[in-house]
């Protein structure tokens, strides 16, 4: 009986997670972050950024890793804490509001990854956290969740989509 009960808090608590790293990332990251990246790394400057941080100390490179990867998490769990405590609109312009930094430092990992993964325990913790994610996407729960979302998901990309054009619109601006 007891193992049951903890069994299906269990499943409630992993039902919620998944829920919440289907939504926000992947359709935040589909939808908003991923034409922004897109937009970071076509910028020329950045060229010379790449370059500058490839002449920068693994240190360093750690340490503004660090920093910027804790404020984005920070800013996520805020976020969240957020609309859990019912300020939905305030949690969720603070999360959007953390897209911009969160693709800058996904763009800082991909060009330093390789100096990053010079620290052992970077690259321990770094294969953990790909490991956790491919179980939890590999989990029957997660399957479940994913099913029962992707009507969800389709229906919001029709919704986003005007988003995602004025987006893209805007980048062509900025760039020319």
């Amino acid at each position: 009986m007891v193992k049951r009960i903890i069994a299906k808090i269990t499943d409630i608590i992993l039902g919620i997670l998944v829920t919440v790293y289907i939504i926000l990332e992947e359709l935040v990251w589909e939808n908003i972050a991923e034409p922004i990246y897109t937009f970071i790394h076509g910028l020329a400057i950045l060229q010379k950024a790449e370059a500058f941080i490839d002449r920068l100390d693994r240190h360093v490179l750690l340490v503004l890793f660090l920093a910027l990867f804790t404020q984005v998490e920070l800013l996520g769990i805020f976020a969240l804490k957020l609309i859990g405590t019912g300020k939905v609109i305030a949690g969720t312009a603070l999360y959007a509001g953390k897209i911009p930094v969160a693709a800058f430092t996904f763009w800082l990992f991909r060009v330093a990854k390789e100096k990053l993964m010079t620290f052992g325990w970077f690259k321990q913790a770094y294969d953990i956290v790909i490991s956790i994610i491919e179980k939890i996407k590999s989990s029957a729960i997660h399957q479940s969740i994913a099913a029962r979302l992707k009507a969800v998901k389709e229906w919001l990309k029709i919704r986003m989509s005007p988003t995602k054009l004025y987006i893209n619109k805007l980048i062509e601006t900025l760039r020319s």
